[in-house]
C-alpha cells in the first residue's frame, strides 16, 4: 500500500519544474562546480539525482559540488530538462519489436543529445532551442576567374565551413565578435597572419540572427547568431589539403562539384540581408590570390 503524499509536498506538475531547473542549474564543465546544497528542490533530491547523472557518467562530484564533464554532458542535462517539461516519455515504445537496428549504436555523448533533440524536434516541430550560440564568419573571397570562397574541412561536421567559430564567453565577460573573427582567422590560417602586425582588416557584413539548426558538433537543438565580416588586404595564403575554395553556387547547394558536404544554408539569409549576392564582394587579397 502507497504512503500518503504530505500536503506540503510539490504537485507532480510542480515536480517537473523543480526537476528541470535543477537539471540547468548544474554548471558547464569550464565553470566551477555548485555544491550540491545550492541547486533548487525539496531535500534529498540532490544527491539522488546526482548519482543518477554519475550513472550516466555526465557530471562529476567532488567536494566542492557537482559539474557537468564536457560541454556535450551540459547540452544532455538541458535536452533531458526539456523533455521533463514535455511530460512526455523520451522512449515511446520499450517493447521488443522494434530492435536496436544495425545503424543505432551511438558514438557518443553529442550522438545521445543529437538522438533526443531530433526526436523532440520531429514531436514538436517548434521546440525550443535548448543552446544559443553567437558565431562569428569570415568571407575570403578570390576574384580570379568565378568568385570563390574558402572553406575548410571540419571533420567534427563532417563538412566544408567558411571560416569562423564560436563566440567565447564565461559568466559576466562575453568576447567581443570581432575579437572572435579575428582570433578564428588567425588560427584557421595556422598563424600566416596576424592582425596586429597589419596583415589583414575586416569589413563587417552583416548579422544574421534566424538560424534554428541541430548543432553538428553538440547536437543540442540549437539558435545561432552569425555575424559575417569580409577579410581584406589579405597577403598570398599557403593553403593546406584541408582548404577548399567554393563558388557561390557550390554554396548555395550546399555542396562541392566533387559531392562533398558545405555547410552553407545560412548564405541566401545573408544576401537577402545584403541585397545583392555574394560574388559582387571585392578581393580580400592586396594582390592575386592563391589556388
Amino acid at each position: 500500500m502507497n504512503s500518503p503524499v504530505p500536503s506540503s509536498f510539490p504537485s507532480p506538475a510542480d515536480r517537473r519544474k523543480i526537476l528541470a531547473a535543477w537539471l540547468r542549474a548544474v554548471p558547464q564543465s569550464r565553470h566551477d562546480p555548485l555544491p550540491l546544497e545550492a541547486l533548487p528542490g525539496p531535500p534529498g533530491w540532490a544527491e539522488a539525482l546526482a548519482l543518477f547523472l554519475q550513472t550516466w557518467g555526465a557530471v562529476e562530484l567532488t567536494a566542492q559540488g557537482i559539474r557537468a564533464v564536457s560541454q556535450p554532458a551540459y547540452y544532455f542535462l538541458h535536452s533531458l530538462a526539456a523533455w521533463v517539461e514535455s511530460g512526455g516519455p523520451i522512449v515511446a515504445d520499450w517493447s521488443e519489436e522494434q530492435g536496436a537496428g544495425a545503424k543505432a549504436p551511438l558514438a557518443g555523448a553529442s550522438s545521445l543529445v543529437l538522438l533526443l533533440e531530433k526526436e523532440r524536434l520531429a514531436r514538436d516541430p517548434d521546440a525550443a532551442p535548448i543552446r544559443k550560440t553567437k558565431v562569428a564568419q569570415i568571407l575570403i573571397v578570390c576574384r580570379e576567374d568565378t568568385p570563390r570562397f574558402l572553406t575548410q574541412w571540419d571533420p567534427r561536421s563532417d563538412s566544408y565551413q567558411l571560416i569562423g567559430g564560436r563566440q567565447k564567453q564565461d559568466r559576466a565577460w562575453v568576447e567581443p565578435i570581432e575579437t572572435t573573427a579575428v582570433r578564428e582567422l588567425e588560427e584557421e590560417l595556422a598563424d600566416q597572419v596576424s592582425y596586429r602586425s597589419g596583415d589583414f582588416r575586416l569589413q563587417y557584413l552583416a548579422t544574421v540572427a534566424a538560424m534554428r539548426t541541430l548543432s553538428p558538433t553538440f547536437g543540442a537543438l540549437t539558435a545561432y547568431e552569425f555575424t559575417f565580416f569580409q577579410a581584406l588586404d589579405l597577403p598570398p595564403l599557403k593553403l593546406g589539403r584541408d582548404d577548399y575554395w567554393a563558388c557561390r553556387a557550390e554554396l548555395l547547394e550546399g555542396r562541392t562539384r566533387h559531392g562533398r558536404p558545405i555547410r552553407s544554408s545560412h548564405i541566401p539569409i545573408l544576401e537577402k540581408t545584403l541585397a545583392t549576392t555574394i560574388d559582387h564582394l571585392p578581393s580580400s587579397f592586396r594582390e592575386a590570390c592563391n589556388d
